[in-house]
Protein backbone atom coordinates (compact mmCIF):
# COMPACT_ATOMS: atom_id res chain seq x y z
CA UNK A 1 0.00 0.00 0.00
CA UNK A 2 1.27 3.36 -0.96
CA UNK A 3 1.82 5.88 1.50
CA UNK A 4 1.39 9.32 1.44
CA UNK A 5 4.16 11.70 2.79
CA UNK A 6 3.76 14.10 4.95
CA UNK A 7 5.33 17.72 3.79
CA UNK A 8 5.12 19.70 7.24
CA UNK A 9 4.23 23.64 6.06
CA UNK A 10 6.21 25.90 8.08
CA UNK A 11 4.51 29.74 8.15
CA UNK A 12 6.99 31.79 9.80
CA UNK A 13 5.96 36.45 10.82
CA UNK A 14 7.13 37.38 7.02
CA UNK A 15 4.75 34.98 5.41
CA UNK A 16 2.11 35.74 7.66
CA UNK A 17 2.53 39.59 7.04
CA UNK A 18 2.37 39.01 3.07
CA UNK A 19 -1.04 37.17 3.96
CA UNK A 20 -2.32 39.33 6.01
CA UNK A 21 -1.28 43.10 4.26
CA UNK A 22 -2.29 41.35 0.59
CA UNK A 23 -5.99 40.62 2.35
CA UNK A 24 -6.12 44.15 4.22
CA UNK A 25 -5.27 45.92 0.72
CA UNK A 26 -7.64 43.97 -1.36
CA UNK A 27 -10.31 44.76 1.09
CA UNK A 28 -9.37 48.54 1.33
CA UNK A 29 -8.85 48.97 -2.39
CA UNK A 30 -12.90 47.02 -3.20
CA UNK A 31 -14.68 48.85 -0.33
CA UNK A 32 -12.87 51.89 -0.05
CA UNK A 33 -10.78 52.98 -3.43
CA UNK A 34 -13.34 51.43 -5.89
CA UNK A 35 -16.71 51.47 -4.25
CA UNK A 36 -16.30 55.34 -2.82
CA UNK A 37 -13.68 56.55 -5.32
CA UNK A 38 -11.70 60.57 -3.37
CA UNK A 39 -9.00 61.82 -3.53
CA UNK A 40 -8.20 60.09 0.32
CA UNK A 41 -9.29 56.77 -0.40
CA UNK A 42 -6.95 56.87 -3.60
CA UNK A 43 -4.22 57.56 -1.62
CA UNK A 44 -4.94 55.18 1.26
CA UNK A 45 -4.93 52.66 -1.92
CA UNK A 46 -1.92 53.95 -2.78
CA UNK A 47 -0.85 53.40 1.36
CA UNK A 48 -1.58 49.78 0.39
CA UNK A 49 -0.21 48.87 -2.76
CA UNK A 50 2.94 50.08 -1.38
CA UNK A 51 2.76 47.94 1.70
CA UNK A 52 1.78 44.96 -0.75
CA UNK A 53 5.14 45.33 -2.41
CA UNK A 54 7.21 46.17 0.77
CA UNK A 55 5.87 42.81 2.38
CA UNK A 56 6.74 41.19 -0.93
CA UNK A 57 10.36 42.46 -1.46
CA UNK A 58 10.99 41.61 2.60
CA UNK A 59 10.11 38.17 1.79
CA UNK A 60 12.39 37.86 -0.80
CA UNK A 61 14.89 39.04 1.05
CA UNK A 62 14.79 36.94 3.98
CA UNK A 63 14.61 34.33 1.22
CA UNK A 64 17.64 35.58 -0.76
CA UNK A 65 19.28 37.23 2.51
CA UNK A 66 20.04 40.37 0.23
CA UNK A 67 20.07 43.53 2.30
CA UNK A 68 19.19 45.57 -0.79
CA UNK A 69 16.11 44.13 -0.83
CA UNK A 70 15.54 44.42 3.01
CA UNK A 71 16.20 48.25 3.33
CA UNK A 72 14.43 49.07 -0.23
CA UNK A 73 10.84 46.84 1.84
CA UNK A 74 11.18 48.56 4.96
CA UNK A 75 11.58 51.97 3.17
CA UNK A 76 8.15 51.45 1.35
CA UNK A 77 6.66 50.07 4.66
CA UNK A 78 7.41 53.13 6.55
CA UNK A 79 6.21 55.01 3.85
CA UNK A 80 2.45 54.14 5.07
CA UNK A 81 1.95 56.03 8.13
CA UNK A 82 2.63 59.35 5.80
CA UNK A 83 0.51 58.69 2.64
CA UNK A 84 -2.44 57.32 5.59
CA UNK A 85 -2.05 61.47 7.33
CA UNK A 86 -2.22 62.83 4.10
CA UNK A 87 -5.52 61.20 3.06
CA UNK A 88 -7.27 61.72 6.25
CA UNK A 89 -6.06 65.75 5.60
CA UNK A 90 -8.10 65.33 2.69
CA UNK A 91 -10.86 63.64 4.25
CA UNK A 92 -11.43 65.86 6.85
CA UNK A 93 -11.32 68.79 3.99
CA UNK A 94 -8.33 70.37 5.84
CA UNK A 95 -5.56 71.96 3.94
CA UNK A 96 -3.29 69.50 2.41
CA UNK A 97 0.24 69.74 3.38
CA UNK A 98 2.40 67.68 0.29
CA UNK A 99 6.15 68.72 0.68
CA UNK A 100 6.76 66.71 3.89
CA UNK A 101 4.97 63.36 2.14
CA UNK A 102 6.50 63.73 -1.39
CA UNK A 103 9.80 64.70 0.13
CA UNK A 104 9.75 61.70 2.55
CA UNK A 105 8.59 58.91 -0.01
CA UNK A 106 11.69 59.12 -2.24
CA UNK A 107 14.32 59.54 0.56
CA UNK A 108 13.44 56.54 3.08
CA UNK A 109 13.60 53.99 0.13
CA UNK A 110 16.14 55.56 -1.38
CA UNK A 111 18.30 56.44 2.03
CA UNK A 112 17.89 52.57 3.30
CA UNK A 113 18.61 51.17 0.01
CA UNK A 114 22.16 52.99 -0.11
CA UNK A 115 22.87 52.32 3.13
CA UNK A 116 21.98 48.86 2.65
CA UNK A 117 25.06 46.45 3.80
CA UNK A 118 27.10 49.29 5.76
CA UNK A 119 27.66 50.33 9.32
CA UNK A 120 25.56 52.99 8.46
CA UNK A 121 22.44 51.34 7.82
CA UNK A 122 21.24 51.25 11.25
CA UNK A 123 21.59 54.85 12.24
CA UNK A 124 19.77 55.15 8.69
CA UNK A 125 16.72 53.02 9.60
CA UNK A 126 16.36 54.50 13.31
CA UNK A 127 16.08 58.10 11.22
CA UNK A 128 13.68 57.00 9.23
CA UNK A 129 11.64 55.19 12.09
CA UNK A 130 11.48 58.11 14.14
CA UNK A 131 10.14 60.29 10.55
CA UNK A 132 7.31 57.43 9.69
CA UNK A 133 6.55 58.06 13.67
CA UNK A 134 6.50 61.55 13.38
CA UNK A 135 3.74 61.30 10.76
CA UNK A 136 2.25 58.57 13.40
CA UNK A 137 1.68 60.83 15.52
CA UNK A 138 0.28 63.71 13.37
CA UNK A 139 -2.52 60.46 12.29
CA UNK A 140 -3.16 60.14 16.36
CA UNK A 141 -3.62 64.21 16.68
CA UNK A 142 -6.21 64.49 13.29
CA UNK A 143 -7.95 61.63 14.90
CA UNK A 144 -8.63 62.62 18.45
CA UNK A 145 -8.57 66.68 18.10
CA UNK A 146 -11.47 66.61 16.20
CA UNK A 147 -13.12 63.18 15.09
CA UNK A 148 -14.22 62.90 11.80
CA UNK A 149 -16.73 60.08 13.15
CA UNK A 150 -17.54 57.86 15.86
CA UNK A 151 -14.47 57.14 18.52
CA UNK A 152 -14.88 53.51 18.56
CA UNK A 153 -14.49 53.65 14.99
CA UNK A 154 -11.11 55.95 14.74
CA UNK A 155 -9.84 54.43 18.14
CA UNK A 156 -8.32 51.44 16.53
CA UNK A 157 -5.91 53.52 14.04
CA UNK A 158 -4.81 55.98 16.51
CA UNK A 159 -3.90 53.59 19.51
CA UNK A 160 -2.02 51.86 16.33
CA UNK A 161 -0.07 55.10 15.36
CA UNK A 162 0.72 56.00 19.35
CA UNK A 163 1.80 52.63 20.11
CA UNK A 164 3.93 53.45 16.58
CA UNK A 165 5.46 56.45 18.11
CA UNK A 166 6.35 54.13 21.25
CA UNK A 167 8.13 52.03 19.43
CA UNK A 168 9.98 54.05 17.26
CA UNK A 169 11.19 56.52 20.46
CA UNK A 170 11.73 53.61 22.48
CA UNK A 171 14.15 51.69 19.95
CA UNK A 172 16.18 54.77 18.96
CA UNK A 173 16.64 55.47 22.89
CA UNK A 174 17.68 51.77 23.01
CA UNK A 175 20.31 52.20 20.18
CA UNK A 176 21.96 55.07 21.98
CA UNK A 177 22.15 53.08 24.99
CA UNK A 178 23.54 50.10 23.97
CA UNK A 179 26.76 50.78 22.65
CA UNK A 180 27.63 47.50 23.20
CA UNK A 181 25.27 45.59 21.49
CA UNK A 182 26.56 44.10 18.17
CA UNK A 183 24.80 45.33 15.23
CA UNK A 184 23.50 42.06 14.16
CA UNK A 185 21.50 41.56 17.35
CA UNK A 186 19.57 44.82 17.38
CA UNK A 187 18.65 44.43 13.48
CA UNK A 188 17.47 41.33 14.23
CA UNK A 189 15.32 42.68 16.77
CA UNK A 190 13.93 45.52 14.28
CA UNK A 191 13.20 43.28 11.85
CA UNK A 192 11.17 41.45 14.26
CA UNK A 193 9.35 44.81 15.34
CA UNK A 194 8.89 45.54 11.92
CA UNK A 195 7.12 42.56 10.71
CA UNK A 196 4.87 42.62 14.01
CA UNK A 197 4.34 46.13 13.49
CA UNK A 198 2.99 46.17 10.09
CA UNK A 199 0.84 43.39 10.76
CA UNK A 200 -0.82 45.43 13.71
CA UNK A 201 -1.21 49.03 12.26
CA UNK A 202 -2.23 48.15 8.77
CA UNK A 203 -4.74 45.73 10.46
CA UNK A 204 -6.16 48.75 12.49
CA UNK A 205 -5.49 51.09 9.81
CA UNK A 206 -8.05 49.03 6.88
CA UNK A 207 -10.57 48.70 10.02
CA UNK A 208 -11.35 52.32 10.64
CA UNK A 209 -10.26 53.78 7.18
CA UNK A 210 -13.05 51.25 5.34
CA UNK A 211 -15.33 52.20 8.52
CA UNK A 212 -14.72 55.90 8.27
CA UNK A 213 -15.43 55.58 4.58
CA UNK A 214 -18.78 53.63 5.09
CA UNK A 215 -20.56 55.18 7.64
CA UNK A 216 -19.79 58.71 6.05
CA UNK A 217 -21.55 56.96 3.02
CA UNK A 218 -24.53 55.45 4.85
CA UNK A 219 -24.92 58.89 6.24
CA UNK A 220 -24.75 60.86 2.41
CA UNK A 221 -27.23 58.22 1.58
CA UNK A 222 -29.47 59.25 4.35
CA UNK A 223 -29.27 62.72 3.59
CA UNK A 224 -29.80 61.81 -0.12
CA UNK A 225 -32.99 59.60 0.73
CA UNK A 226 -34.70 62.06 2.97
CA UNK A 227 -33.90 65.19 -0.13
CA UNK A 228 -35.69 63.11 -2.46
CA UNK A 229 -38.85 62.89 -0.47
CA UNK A 230 -38.71 66.31 0.30
CA UNK A 231 -38.64 67.10 -3.65
CA UNK A 232 -41.43 64.58 -3.94
CA UNK A 233 -43.35 66.93 -1.39
CA UNK A 234 -42.64 70.23 -2.95
CA UNK A 235 -43.71 68.50 -6.57
CA UNK A 236 -46.69 67.31 -4.84
CA UNK A 237 -47.42 70.89 -3.61
CA UNK A 238 -46.85 72.48 -7.00
CA UNK A 239 -49.19 70.02 -8.58
CA UNK A 240 -52.09 71.26 -6.04
CA UNK A 241 -51.05 74.54 -5.88
CA UNK A 242 -50.50 74.26 -1.99
CA UNK A 243 -48.20 77.71 -0.99
CA UNK A 244 -48.01 77.18 2.13
CA UNK A 245 -44.66 75.49 2.14
CA UNK A 246 -41.69 76.00 3.72
CA UNK A 247 -37.65 75.28 3.94
CA UNK A 248 -36.18 76.23 7.50
CA UNK A 249 -32.20 75.94 7.60
CA UNK A 250 -31.18 75.24 11.30
CA UNK A 251 -27.55 76.09 11.86
CA UNK A 252 -25.54 75.70 15.71
CA UNK A 253 -24.09 78.76 16.16
CA UNK A 254 -20.42 78.41 16.70
CA UNK A 255 -19.66 74.86 16.59
CA UNK A 256 -15.81 75.55 15.97
CA UNK A 257 -16.10 77.64 19.55
CA UNK A 258 -17.92 74.90 21.18
CA UNK A 259 -15.96 72.16 20.15
CA UNK A 260 -13.13 74.28 21.86
CA UNK A 261 -14.66 74.76 24.94
CA UNK A 262 -15.64 70.93 25.59
CA UNK A 263 -14.53 67.75 25.26
CA UNK A 264 -14.82 65.02 22.28
CA UNK A 265 -17.84 62.97 24.05
CA UNK A 266 -19.53 66.83 25.64
CA UNK A 267 -19.41 68.37 21.74
CA UNK A 268 -21.46 65.24 20.66
CA UNK A 269 -23.73 65.73 23.81
CA UNK A 270 -24.37 68.90 22.45
CA UNK A 271 -24.61 67.97 18.46
CA UNK A 272 -27.66 65.28 19.77
CA UNK A 273 -29.59 67.22 22.01
CA UNK A 274 -29.21 70.14 19.23
CA UNK A 275 -30.90 67.79 16.54
CA UNK A 276 -33.49 65.98 19.10
CA UNK A 277 -34.59 69.96 20.02
CA UNK A 278 -35.17 70.52 16.15
CA UNK A 279 -37.56 67.84 15.84
CA UNK A 280 -38.90 68.01 19.12
CA UNK A 281 -40.32 71.40 18.34
CA UNK A 282 -41.50 70.23 15.02
CA UNK A 283 -45.41 68.80 14.11
CA UNK A 284 -45.19 65.31 13.07
CA UNK A 285 -45.79 66.29 9.33
CA UNK A 286 -42.34 68.10 8.92
CA UNK A 287 -39.27 66.29 8.19
CA UNK A 288 -35.95 67.36 9.29
CA UNK A 289 -32.95 66.31 7.03
CA UNK A 290 -29.81 65.99 9.35
CA UNK A 291 -27.21 67.47 7.04
CA UNK A 292 -24.22 67.68 9.27
CA UNK A 293 -23.17 67.93 13.33
CA UNK A 294 -24.45 71.48 13.51
CA UNK A 295 -27.05 71.79 10.70
CA UNK A 296 -30.40 70.84 9.60
CA UNK A 297 -32.97 71.25 7.05
CA UNK A 298 -36.64 71.52 7.69
CA UNK A 299 -39.40 70.67 5.04
CA UNK A 300 -42.52 72.13 6.81
CA UNK A 301 -46.29 72.67 5.87
CA UNK A 302 -47.65 75.56 7.96
CA UNK A 303 -49.29 79.34 7.33
CA UNK A 304 -47.26 82.05 8.75
CA UNK A 305 -48.12 82.00 12.34
CA UNK A 306 -47.68 78.50 12.64
CA UNK A 307 -44.23 78.59 11.42
CA UNK A 308 -43.46 81.68 13.31
CA UNK A 309 -44.20 79.76 16.58
CA UNK A 310 -42.33 76.44 15.56
CA UNK A 311 -39.12 78.36 14.55
CA UNK A 312 -39.55 80.22 18.09
CA UNK A 313 -39.89 77.37 19.74
CA UNK A 314 -36.92 75.77 18.10
CA UNK A 315 -34.70 78.78 18.98
CA UNK A 316 -35.95 78.64 22.38
CA UNK A 317 -35.24 74.84 23.02
CA UNK A 318 -31.98 75.03 21.82
CA UNK A 319 -30.75 77.92 24.12
CA UNK A 320 -32.05 76.49 27.40
CA UNK A 321 -29.19 75.89 29.70
CA UNK A 322 -30.50 72.00 31.26
CA UNK A 323 -29.12 71.86 34.56
CA UNK A 324 -29.46 68.01 35.00
CA UNK A 325 -27.83 67.42 31.75
CA UNK A 326 -24.01 66.20 31.38
CA UNK A 327 -23.40 69.34 29.10
CA UNK A 328 -24.12 71.47 32.22
CA UNK A 329 -23.50 75.07 32.04
CA UNK A 330 -22.63 75.45 28.20
CA UNK A 331 -25.17 77.34 26.68
CA UNK A 332 -25.47 76.77 22.76
CA UNK A 333 -28.07 79.12 20.26
CA UNK A 334 -28.72 78.76 16.91
CA UNK A 335 -29.86 80.76 13.74
CA UNK A 336 -32.19 80.08 11.40
CA UNK A 337 -33.11 80.64 7.87
CA UNK A 338 -37.06 80.76 6.47
CA UNK A 339 -37.80 80.45 2.70
CA UNK A 340 -41.16 79.89 1.26
CA UNK A 341 -42.81 78.70 -1.90
CA UNK A 342 -44.82 81.47 -1.78
CA UNK A 343 -41.91 83.48 -2.44
CA UNK A 344 -39.31 82.07 -4.03
CA UNK A 345 -41.15 79.49 -5.64
CA UNK A 346 -41.50 75.06 -5.84
CA UNK A 347 -37.87 74.68 -6.66
CA UNK A 348 -35.96 72.85 -3.87
CA UNK A 349 -32.48 73.64 -4.39
CA UNK A 350 -33.37 76.82 -5.31
CA UNK A 351 -35.21 77.29 -1.07
CA UNK A 352 -32.58 75.77 0.06
CA UNK A 353 -30.10 77.63 -1.26
CA UNK A 354 -31.91 81.02 -0.04
CA UNK A 355 -32.39 79.31 3.28
CA UNK A 356 -28.76 78.94 3.68
CA UNK A 357 -28.09 82.45 2.84
CA UNK A 358 -30.91 84.06 5.50
CA UNK A 359 -29.24 81.81 7.90
CA UNK A 360 -25.95 83.21 7.46
CA UNK A 361 -27.60 86.52 7.43
CA UNK A 362 -28.86 85.68 10.77
CA UNK A 363 -25.80 84.52 12.13
CA UNK A 364 -23.97 87.56 11.04
CA UNK A 365 -26.66 89.97 12.94
CA UNK A 366 -25.76 87.88 16.18
CA UNK A 367 -27.53 84.50 16.55
CA UNK A 368 -29.90 82.99 18.50
CA UNK A 369 -32.60 84.62 15.78
CA UNK A 370 -34.20 84.15 12.46
CA UNK A 371 -34.45 85.77 9.05
CA UNK A 372 -36.75 85.09 6.16
CA UNK A 373 -35.11 84.45 2.76
CA UNK A 374 -36.07 86.91 -0.45
CA UNK A 375 -35.59 86.85 -4.42
CA UNK A 376 -32.27 88.20 -3.81
CA UNK A 377 -31.26 85.52 -1.53
CA UNK A 378 -31.68 82.56 -4.13
CA UNK A 379 -28.75 81.98 -6.67
CA UNK A 380 -30.20 84.09 -10.46
CA UNK A 381 -30.40 80.56 -12.52
CA UNK A 382 -32.23 78.62 -10.41
CA UNK A 383 -34.50 81.55 -9.23
CA UNK A 384 -34.81 82.13 -13.31
CA UNK A 385 -35.65 78.65 -13.60
CA UNK A 386 -38.36 77.96 -10.51
CA UNK A 387 -40.00 81.83 -12.02
CA UNK A 388 -41.75 80.11 -14.26
CA UNK A 389 -43.42 77.73 -11.87
CA UNK A 390 -43.92 80.17 -9.36
CA UNK A 391 -47.12 80.90 -7.80
CA UNK A 392 -48.68 84.61 -8.33
CA UNK A 393 -50.80 86.86 -6.83
CA UNK A 394 -50.25 88.67 -3.35
CA UNK A 395 -49.12 86.62 -0.56
CA UNK A 396 -49.40 87.33 3.48
CA UNK A 397 -45.78 86.83 4.02
CA UNK A 398 -45.28 90.37 3.82
CA UNK A 399 -42.65 91.68 7.09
Amino acid sequence: MNTLAVVPVQVDITTSMVAVVTVLATLVLSLGTLARPSRATVVWGAAFALGVLGAYLWLAGNQTDEPVLRGAASGLLLCFEPLVWLGLRMRLGRRVVWWPVVVFLPVAPGLLVATAGTPWYLPAFHAIFLGSAFFAALVAYELLRRRPTALDVVLPLALASCAFVVVAVASAVFALLSGGESTGAQLSALRGMNAVGTLVVSTCAAFTLVLMVRAEASALSDVEGATQRARRRLEKAHAQNEQIWSILDVRLDDPADLREASTGSTFALIVDRFHADVEEALPASADAVRIDDSRAVVIIRGSEEAVQFHIREILNRISVIQRDAPVDGIRSSASIGWATVAVLGYDYDTLVAAAAEAAVRARADGGDRWDRATTRDAPVTELAAASSTSPVGPTTLER
